[in-house]
């Protein structure tokens, strides 16, 4: 093997070498998925697709085949003109019903509603954004759309993730924090399996490290820590999406019902290699719940299963919600 190394070294030229070198040395030490790999031998593999290469661009395939040993599916490996992610294990044009592939064309919004028997209902869409302005634009409109429901004194609520796609966590959680009976929700877990941070609230809003709020949240309101809530979740909960439903899950009046998810339920880090001239997003850490369950497969699992053609034009004749409202005290006729 150290033959067959030196012999890949010689054969790249110093800035792609360190090129190659940064962007291993990442994967290795910060991917959730880099313990137990060969890396020596992935390391002599990707030398030898840059044999030839000039520079970083064309170093590029070397990069993906490291990546690719990962396996992991929620990352992505990027250069200034391309980018690779490992195929998902589920292939969305098949997985999604016809039902839902059709709402996703009305676009991403928050939608609220009064169901009968005095239910209500909150679509939790995903949040894919990074400008603080609109972060705290998309946790206030959750959070006025969640208190305006809460205003009229529900039976329960249906927390609706099945199109929730994942993004920034904040806003979602600070956006419903007043269905949360405890500050801390949950913990991140690193890749030897020891919890490294807290996934807390002050207020029903996010915290950081330190303790302090993330979110102005300008709207307040309460729930009772004992109304219940379905929390609809499916092939499309994603990621961001995911969390949220294990978080939830892990409270005595939570009731999960759809598909399982997919399988991105993890905390992604992102790093820039060399400068610039190259970007890895990696999964590093699972999710554990308030109650420390890990969520090992990185997937989110329904109390009820139901497979359902997801019906948004007519909410009460879609299965997934009868069954929600069956559970909170009503039974359509």
């Amino acid at each position: 093997m150290l033959l067959s190394y030196t012999e890949a070294l010689t054969q790249v030229n110093d800035s792609v070498r360190n090129y190659i070198d940064s962007a291993l040395n990442i994967m290795q030490t910060k991917a959730l998925n880099g313990k137990g790999l060969d890396w020596e031998a992935i390391k002599v593999t990707a030398y030898q697709k840059a044999a030839i290469a000039k520079n970083t661009k064309e170093a590029f395939p070397a990069l993906q085949y490291a990546f690719e040993q990962l396996k992991d599916y929620h990352g992505v490996v990027a250069n200034a003109d391309t980018f690779y992610r490992y195929p998902p294990p589920k292939d969305f044009s098949t997985a999604l019903s016809p039902g839902i592939k059709e709402e996703f064309l009305k676009g991403n919004r928050i939608v609220t509603a009064v169901l009968p028997e005095n239910i209500a209902y909150l679509r939790v869409p995903g949040m894919m954004v990074i400008d603080e302005a609109e972060v705290h634009k998309n946790a206030n409109m959750l959070r006025d759309s969640l208190c305006m429901l809460l205003n009229e004194k529900p039976r329960g609520i249906i927390i609706d993730l099945r199109m929730n796609v994942g993004g920034n966590s904040a806003p979602m959680q600070s956006g419903i924090g007043p269905l949360f009976n405890a500050s801390v929700l949950g913990y991140s877990v690193n890749r030897d399996g020891q919890i490294s941070s807290e996934i807390r609230l002050k207020d029903g809003v996010t915290v950081d490290a330190e303790g302090n709020k993330t979110i102005a949240i300008t709207t307040s309101c309460s729930a009772s820590s004992t109304m219940p809530i379905a929390v609809l979740i499916g092939p499309s909960t994603v990621s961001s999406g995911e969390i949220l439903a294990a978080l939830l899950k892990a409270q005595p009046n939570v009731k999960l019902f759809g598909e399982t998810t997919p399988g991105f339920c993890n905390a992604t880090e992102g790093f820039y290699i060399m400068e610039n001239k190259g970007y890895l997003l990696l999964s590093v850490s699972r999710i554990a719940d308030a109650t420390k369950h890990i969520y090992q497969e990185m997937l989110v699992e329904p109390h009820v299963y139901v497979k359902s053609d997801d019906n948004y034009v007519d909410l009460t004749a879609d299965p997934t919600v009868k069954l929600a409202l069956h559970w909170l005290g009503f039974t359509r006729e």
